[in-house]
This record gives C-alpha cells, sequence and structure tokens, in this order.
C-alpha cells in the first residue's frame, strides 16, 4: 500500500504553513500532490516552491497536478520545463475547461518528458492511453460499479481518490454537493473503519491494493487527525 496526500493550494501567505505541513506528514506517506497554482491570487513561483518542498522530502515523490485548460499552450510548456529542471518526473493532467484534444501539443509535449497521469474516464480513456499515459486517478470515491473501467489499465499504476476528514458531516455535506460517499462511510462507527471497509471492498475488487490519494476535506492545515489516520490505515 502506498499513501499519497494533495497539499494545501499555496499562497505567498501560507507557504511556510504548507511547508511544515508536508514535513510533518514526512514519515507517514510516500508522495504528495501538488496542487496547481492558484487563479487569481497573490502566488509564487512553480519552480522555487518544488524545489523547497524536494529539500524538505527529498525521498518522497512529488507529483505535480496541471491543469491545461487555463494557461496558453506556450504557458503550460514553459511551467513543464520549469518543474522538469527540479528534478520532478511525473505530472498529473487534469483537463480544466477544456478537453485534451483542444490542447493536443501540450498532452504530446508532457508524455515526452514525465511520467503522465489523467483521471479515470470513460470517454477518454482509450484516447489517454494511446496517447501515452502511464497512470490514472479516480473520481472522488468512486462507486464499484464506476471501477469495472479500471479493469482496462490493470497494468498501470492506480490510484484512489478518497477525502479525509474526522467528522461524518463533512462527508455528509459532500454528499449533498452531489459527490458520491459510500454508505460505508455514513452510517459507520467512527469515519476510520468506514474508510478502511471502502478501501477493503475496492481492494477486493480490483485484485489489487491501489494506491491511496488523500484529499483533507478540511481548509485548515496541520489537522492532527491526518497523521492519525493515516498511520492506522497503514496497520
Amino acid at each position: 500500500m502506498k499513501i499519497y496526500i494533495e497539499l494545501p493550494e499555496i499562497y505567498l501567505s501560507n507557504f511556510n504553513e504548507v511547508i511544515n505541513y508536508a514535513t510533518s506528514l514526512r514519515n507517514t506517506i510516500n508522495g504528495v500532490f501538488v496542487p496547481d497554482l492558484p487563479l487569481n491570487k497573490p502566488t509564487l513561483d512553480a519552480c522555487a516552491f518544488v524545489n523547497t518542498l524536494k529539500e524538505k522530502l527529498n525521498d518522497k515523490e512529488l507529483v505535480i497536478t496541471q491543469s491545461v485548460g487555463h494557461r496558453s499552450v506556450v504557458a503550460n510548456k514553459s511551467r513543464m520545463q520549469c518543474v522538469k529542471k527540479m528534478g520532478i518526473e511525473k505530472m498529473l493532467l487534469v483537463q480544466g475547461p477544456y478537453y485534451f484534444t483542444k490542447v493536443k501539443d501540450v498532452l504530446n509535449y508532457a508524455v515526452e518528458r514525465f511520467i503522465v497521469g489523467s483521471v479515470l474516464n470513460e470517454k477518454t480513456l482509450e484516447s489517454r492511453i494511446k496517447s501515452g499515459v502511464k497512470f490514472f486517478v479516480t473520481q472522488l470515491f468512486p462507486s464499484i460499479g464506476e471501477l469495472k473501467l479500471a479493469e482496462k489499465v490493470s497494468d498501470f499504476d492506480f490510484f484512489l481518490l478518497m477525502g479525509i476528514s474526522d467528522k461524518k458531516e463533512d462527508y455528509a455535506r459532500l454528499k449533498e454537493k452531489g459527490f458520491n460517499v459510500p454508505e460505508e462511510i455514513l452510517k459507520a462507527e467512527s469515519v476510520q473503519n468506514g474508510i478502511e471497509t471502502y478501501y477493503n471492498d475496492v481492494a477486493d475488487f480490483l485484485g489489487r491494493k491501489p494506491y491511496i490519494y488523500l484529499v483533507p476535506l478540511k481548509k485548515e492545515i496541520g489537522n492532527s487527525f491526518i497523521y492519525e489516520f493515516i498511520k492506522n490505515i497503514q496497520k
């Protein structure tokens, strides 16, 4: 079992907090997903941030998330060149408001330089595989029915996307917003037990243990329960 966690969005104002947060989880995770830089807010240079993260997490894998939709082709390539020089090997490309077909050149450019990942989607799966995508990330809490699609990528690295919180009400709110939330979590005595049941059901269905991609449902940085949660699920 490998566990990765998504870092909070990085701004100039919370740079040190995010770095400290990532460092505090260093002994419990295999790597982090670094979210794309936020739009319309004061931010920082991607290379500077990645370089600092690599120094703090030098034995952990960094996966850079890049949305191809809100940048020009030139801007996408420029950012890729930047993080590549920092030693990044793996990149998750997400569409943003556009389809990859509208920025196909960006996908081809990325595949030539990185181990590229994509969100698991039936409509785009075949084209992603043909393009050279090497790993897939699910939607949030996919159902067993939705995971039938995963049989087509049994030879690829596969990340199961799950939200993490210590409060059931956070999952209830998530469901109210239209996201899939397993009944195992909503009905379990504890969130921890619900998550473990859901993960084991998915692993049994797939016939393998997928990598875990955790996304904190709270915006606050430094929740100690995340550390304990990860330690417990690793047992």
